[in-house]
Order: C-alpha cells, then structure tokens, then sequence
C-alpha cells in the first residue's frame, strides 16, 4: 500500500464512523492510495446510498479513522467486484443475436407503438402475429381467441404499419412461421427485455467509476485546498520534547514550592543540585514521564545543544540551530511551549520582564500575565487553568448571589473555599487520618512539614533555605517567607490602638495588649506563676524539666531552656561560630 501524496493527516482527532481517537483524514478531501484517487464521503455514497451531513464545516467534524478508512475501502472494491461479476452474467446469458431476437424485437416495437393492442395479419389469413403451436388459450377450431370484438377494435394505422413492415427489413408472414420453430411467450419476452436494460445500466456505471478515477472535479479542488486543522496543543508538546531531548534545558516540577526530577521524582531545594542530578538521565525519556500538554515547567539555565558543541542563549536561537543544523522538526506555527525559568536560591526574575519574585509561586502566578489565557472580567487578572479564576472569582468577587457554593464543614461549621480545602480538614481534624505520604517510602503524616521532617531525618534530605538579605538560614521555606515579610519587608499590618507599635499577625497584637492591660492569663501548673503571654508561660515550663535538652558542642555546658543555650553561645564561643544557625 502507497502512503498518501495529497490530503493533510490530523494526528489526534474523533473519527465519525467510529467514534476513536486516532490519526485522522478529511472525508471530503481527496487522498492518493495505490495509483487511484478517493474521496470518502463520495465513497459512502456509492456503496451505501449515504449522503454525509456537516460537510462544510470545521476540520474536527468530518473526520475518519485509517480503520474505517480500510474497511471503506473494502466495501467499495467488494461492490465493484459484484458489479464486474453481474455484468458477466448478463453477457454470458445474452447469446448472439438470432433471427427470432429480431423477429422478437419487432414484436415489441409494434406492441408498444399499437398501445399494447393485438395487432392482425391482412384479411385472409386470420392467425394472430403472437400466435404459439402449443398455446394452452386455441379455440376448438385451431384459431387463437383474441377476444370480443369491442376488444378487438383495429384501428386503420396500425394495420398500415404492419402493411409495412418488410420496408423496414423485416421479414414476411411466411419468413416468420418456419416451421419447427417456436415463438417466445410475452413474460420471456419482458424477460430478456429487462436483461438488456440491466446490462446496459451496469456498463454505464463502470464507466463512471473508470471515469471519476481519472478526473478531479471542481468542488473536491476547492476542497484540498482548504486550509488543513492543526492541534496546536500536540505540536507545542512535540516542540517541547525535541528541545528537552537535543539540549541541556532541565525540566521539572514543583509540589509546595520545592523542585523535583521530572525522571525520578526526587526533591531538590537548590536548582543547581537539580540541574547536575538532571544531566544523569537520558532525555529521550522525557516523552515518557511528562504527564500534560500545557504548563510545562523548563529551566533554561542552560540552553546549549546537545547535538554539537555549540553554545546557545535563548529558545528561538536554538529552534533555528536544530532545523537548520541537525534537521530537527519544530513546528514554527506554535511558541511558548513551556513556561521558561531561571532557578536559583533567593530572589527569582521574570524571563520575560525581569520582574524580581522572592518564591518560586509568586513568580509563576507573574507568568500567567504573559501567558495565562483565562482572564477575569472583573479585574483583569490571568490565569493559567479555568479552575483557578473560577476560584479567584468565588474569593475576590464573592456576591450574595454565590456564597452558597462555600464548602462548609458538616461536623464544625469551618468554611471552605474548595472541596479539596474541606477533603484535607476533614482527614486531618476530624478523621485524624494521614493524608501526605513520602515519595521515598511506604509512610503518611498528618501534615506537609511532619512529612519532611521525615525525609530529613529518615531519607538524609538536606532542607536549607538562607535569607538574602541577612545571614539567617531556615529549614522550610515557609520561616523563611515569614521572616522576610516581618522583618525586612515590614509587612506589619497590626497596629495597636493604645500606642504605635505594630504587628505581623494578630497573635502578636494580642499579646502585646497585655501589656497595657496587665493581665496575666497564662498560669504554671507547678508552681504558679502567672504570665501575661503563652511564649513566656513555655518557656518557664521548661525550667521544670530536669532533662537539658540543649548540650553544647564545644563545651559540656547543658541547659534546659533554649534561651539559656543561645545566651551561653553568644557569649562563650561567639568567634567562629553562627548562631544564627540555631534558629
């Protein structure tokens, strides 16, 4: 079998006889297969009477399979066949042409031209032109019973025609009655007629087949040259694994805000760990493992080609290097196949504009302004997936006349703003049941951070995340966010009513009113000491506890409050070591 010459091939399409998803082709376009040329609609109509609908219309509503293609084509060359074979049949069921064809074909012209009326001989001879030997309607005396005379009314034309039909080369009565010979009844004569007719229709179809095989007509022109459909969704991922597989890119992604191989689904908190652990797996796989057409994260850190040592700085100059150079296929009708990042620890910047985020979400909530493609009509603000602006609408935007499409807690009141907010309360408050399992094992904790505490103590995860702006390091991402919005960015929103001080969160506030209140609510079950805040009452609890938790490195000191151990440090070994680090 020839593979197609003409017709665009649709790579992932719903076929209309089958209803798969497959490699598809137009049904009223034409195709080339094995020297002949094919249109599938006109095909449906000649084998089966179908005339196909909702032919003019987009490129995904008239598709079909390579399967219905074949099992089409079968049907069309099993019709022909039939028709090849019907057409012998009849020729071999019509002999050469005998006298009494003739005499036959006569009969029937003056039958019809007589209006289906017996026609008689001259005067003296009063036998009837269709008379038969063995003809089961004579009359006792020999003669055949044409009927009454009221149905016998010969009329003076068709007698003349009769007169003269010798000058039409036919033979005379006594030519026409030899002897031994018999005449064919009038049913085998409808017969034979209807044979004729048969053959005849049956070779003017042939011929049309023959025909149509041979010409193009001018609506399947116009047709073909219609623009042909292109998934751009496909393309853009076939775009993104042939730049992942000849370059030195690194995909990954991202759960909480922390990275991952997109090969073994490992944990990385610093994305030049990442990139090395990346380079050891084979990135021809990498059309294996990624799962989705759309928001594909790459870290373009690194672009060089992979093919030959030539060392590259953006995405379109490596498309031209591929095509050009290697011969690679990029779909040029297609761009921004993934979102593009240049990971690092600290502050992270827009490839696009440069804007400087301090997280890795924060820059990619940014990103959805220059690609996201739903947009809210109520402030303009992009996103990457519908559900998310529907979400951003129930939050921002919220009316009367949506509220109820909170999700409220049946066993305490708590309202939701998602059903996956309400599924994690539920298993965690109530159920009591774990729900955030260890990639690395068979464990699952009841929270995020047990499960990385976890990691790090029973997998040897490293988890550290210095502040750029001082030398403070934290071991979640989530302390450090916090420290720099309290302290460096002065997010204090809290303000107390009584003075000028101001707070982070409302904690805070609360503990500082006590101040100008003196109460002092928190009291020690030992001894009975009151304090005005819960921090202070911990703390003293603490002294109550005869194991010193806190041991020294340098020294054997031992202490049993944290405070006092930082106190010790600072003071006795404050050269060399950070104490920072203790925090």
């Amino acid at each position: 079998m020839n593979s197609n010459k003409k017709g665009p091939i649709i790579d992932s399409g719903s076929c209309r006889c089958c209803g798969a998803t497959k490699r598809c082709r137009l049904l009223n376009v034409e195709y080339d297969w094995s020297g002949q040329k094919e249109i599938y609609s006109d095909m449906f109509l000649d084998c089966f009477g179908l005339l196909l609908s909702h032919l003019d219309g987009e490129a995904e509503e008239r598709l079909i399979c390579a399967t219905c293609v074949l099992r089409l084509r079968d049907a069309s060359l099993f019709r022909r066949q039939v028709l090849l074979c019907e057409e012998t049949l009849l020729k071999s069921r019509m002999t050469t042409v005998t006298e009494n064809d003739i005499e036959l074909k006569v009969d029937i012209e003056v039958k019809k031209e007589t209006s289906d009326h017996c026609i008689l001989e001259e005067s003296n001879n009063n036998d009837c032109l269709y008379s038969d030997n063995d003809n089961d309607n004579n009359t006792s005396d020999g003669h055949m019973d044409c009927g009454s005379n009221e149905d016998m009314k010969i009329k003076h034309e068709s007698t003349n025609k009769v007169k003269e039909l010798p000058k039409l080369g036919l033979r005379s009565k006594e030519t026409v009655r030899k002897p031994g010979r018999k005449r064919m009844s009038l049913k085998d004569v409808k017969v034979k007629r209807e044979m004729l007719m048969n053959l005849k229709y049956m070779k003017q179809k042939l011929l049309m087949m023959k025909k149509n095989n041979l010409q193009i007509k001018q609506p399947i022109v116009k047709l073909v040259k219609m623009k042909p459909y292109i998934d751009k969704d496909y393309n853009s991922l076939q775009n993104a694994i042939t730049i992942v597989k000849n370059s030195f890119v690194c995909p990954f992604f991202t759960i909480y805000g922390d990275y991952h191989c997109m090969y073994c689904r490992e944990m990385f908190t610093d994305p030049s760990e990442l990139r090395v652990h990346t380079l050891k797996h084979d990135p021809a796989t990498y059309k294996d493992v990624v799962e989705s057409k759309k928001n594909l994260l790459i870290d373009i850190d690194r672009i060089d080609c992979r093919l030959c040592p030539t060392n590259i700085d953006n995405i379109d100059s490596l498309k031209t290097h591929l095509t050009t150079v290697h011969g690679q296929k990029i779909h040029n009708e297609t761009s921004n196949e993934f979102l593009k990042f240049k990971l690092k620890l600290g502050l992270l910047s827009c490839t696009e504009c440069g804007l400087s985020c301090n997280s890795f979400q924060a820059l990619k909530r940014h990103l959805a302004v220059h690609f996201g493609s739903f947009i809210c009509e109520e402030c303009g603000t992009h996103y990457f997936e519908e559900r998310l602006l529907t979400f951003h609408k129930k939050r921002a935007h919220n009316t009367d006349s949506n509220k109820h499409e909170d999700y409220v807690c049946d066993r305490c009141g708590k309202n939701f703003r998602s059903k996956k907010g309400k599924s994690y309360h539920v298993a965690k408050i109530h159920e009591k049941e774990p729900v955030f399992a260890c990639n690395k094992c068979d464990e699952v904790f009841l929270s995020y951070h047990l499960k990385y505490k976890h990691k790090m103590e029973e997998h040897g995860e490293k988890r550290s995340f210095p502040c750029s702006s001082c030398d403070k390091i934290y071991n979640n991402r989530k302390a450090l966010r916090e420290h720099n919005r309290k302290n460096h960015l002065q997010l204090l929103k809290h303000k107390c009513p009584l003075c000028d001080r101001r707070f982070y969160v409302p904690s805070e506030l609360k503990d500082h009113m006590t101040s100008h209140t003196g109460e002092r609510n928190y009291r020690c079950e030992y001894c009975g000491k009151t304090y005005p805040r819960l921090k202070a009452l911990k703390v003293h609890m603490e002294s109550h506890n005869t194991e010193k938790k806190y041991k020294c490195g340098l020294c054997t000191a031992s202490y049993t409050q944290l405070n006092n151990y930082k106190n010790h440090v600072k003071s006795k070994h404050p050269v060399g070591t950070n104490s920072s680090a203790y925090v």
